[in-house]
């Protein structure tokens, strides 16, 4: 009897661990769509911008991948 209820045990750890690893997955797959999404509305936005904001977005983006490496937010790095 022991042997089930140590099997029943496994199932039962199993099937959380299974359940932990759906939710991360769909986790990611909800990032990564998100991400994507944010990539064509900003390919989008591009395509009319003014050279003033384009020179404006290419700043934010250096700002962010100064801030990235340093492992701060953009806004610390601005203030």
């Amino acid at each position: 009897m022991c042997k089930r209820e140590k099997q029943a045990f496994n199932l039962s750890s199993l099937a959380t661990m299974r359940k932990k690893q759906s939710r991360e997955k769909h986790a990611e797959e909800q990032k990564s769509h998100i991400r994507e999404l944010d990539r064509i509305y900003r390919a989008d936005g591009r395509a009319n911008e003014t050279a003033e904001e384009t020179e404006q977005r290419r700043s934010e983006d250096r700002l962010r991948t100064v801030a990235r490496r340093n492992n701060i937010t953009a806004e610390e790095t601005e203030q």
